[in-house]
């Protein structure tokens, strides 16, 4: 099963949308969604779309980047008001208190931790939590740093899934422009024989927070697909006239030049692919929005492809 963490943005959202109601996700794939707006009218349309779709989900109840950064019972009133039925996540960083008052107060179960790789598995505390019943999912930053964390959550009898950081983000868009393809996930290979019971990662999006809504001075559409043994490379297409923050269209049909010719040469198709090159073969600018949405989309269906057929 892949998780991917995604924060509950717009883009993010609409592509878990799309994704839910054509049942293309269902059965494979289990978002974790980090909260980082005060709004919810995105997040509730998802969430009903995923009710409606039998679409699990999950969702983050005391996120560590945005507007809902801390330890609160905010998102946790809200889920329980409107009745979603989605599983609950939990960031681990000393707040054995916290999560076990929340599990009380609101009789949850079948809930998610998500640990970095720092934690002492011989915390008391730590394993109080850890091996409560009402714990079942837990998710590890890079466990290949902590042997003795590692060790311990194997020996659990709980759903371990292993969280990894693939993008590696540019300090800007232009430098994407050198940068060949390369393999970008090997995971969805290897998981199972590892014992693990599933793997998550950041997709195709930078794990690192931000807000900022400047316009680049690049635009960069970002396309995974298979290779070789059904590894997962990922090709940057890169505008060309970046000398200013001028034309965005201009440079939108740059990139989406080079990733429509490279998806017809290498006959890569699906509903991501498709809305890209409707955008280019219409000459019309969705908005970076849409760009990053379509990238999110073409990763989701390449893992779910994969996954359905193995």
């Amino acid at each position: 099963m892949y998780y991917p963490l995604l924060r509950a943005r717009q883009f993010e959202l609409i592509a878990l949308r799309d994704l839910a109601n054509t049942g293309a996700s269902q059965g494979c794939i289990v978002p974790i969604l980090e909260p980082v707006k005060e709004s919810f009218n995105n997040l509730k349309i998802a969430l009903t779309t995923f009710a409606s779709r039998n679409q699990q989900a999950v969702l983050l109840v005391n996120p560590i980047v945005g507007d809902l950064y801390g330890d609160h019972a905010l998102i946790l009133d809200y889920l329980q008001q409107g009745n979603f039925p989605v599983t609950r996540a939990f960031y681990y960083r000393n707040n054995t208190t916290y999560i076990l008052d929340s599990i009380e107060e609101y009789n949850l179960q079948n809930c998610m931790i998500i640990c970095q790789n720092d934690i002492n598995p011989d915390d008391v505390r730590f394993k109080d939590l850890i091996e409560s019943e009402a714990v079942q999912l837990i998710v590890v930053e890079d466990p290949g740093r902590n042997r003795a964390l590692d060790r311990y959550v194997r020996n659990l009898d709980k759903t371990y899934i292993r969280l990894d950081d693939f993008f590696e983000k540019q300090q800007r868009n232009s430098d994407f422009l050198d940068i060949q393809e390369h393999r970008f996930s090997e995971e969805h290979l290897h998981y199972l024989n590892e014992n693990f019971n599933g793997f998550s990662d950041y997709t195709v999006l930078p794990s690192e927070y931000s807000d900022s809504g400047s316009t680049p001075r690049a635009v960069v559409i970002h396309l995974t697909y298979m290779k070789g043994d059904n590894q997962i490379w990922i090709r940057h297409f890169t505008s060309d006239t970046n000398d200013s923050i001028a034309n965005v269209q201009g440079k939108f049909a740059e990139a989406a030049e080079k990733a429509v010719q490279f998806c017809r040469g290498n006959n890569l198709n699906n509903a991501a692919i498709a809305e890209l090159e409707d955008y280019y073969n219409r000459q019309h600018y969705p908005g970076l929005g849409t760009v990053k949405k379509i990238s999110l989309k073409n990763h989701l269906l390449i893992v779910q492809d994969y996954l359905s057929h193995h």
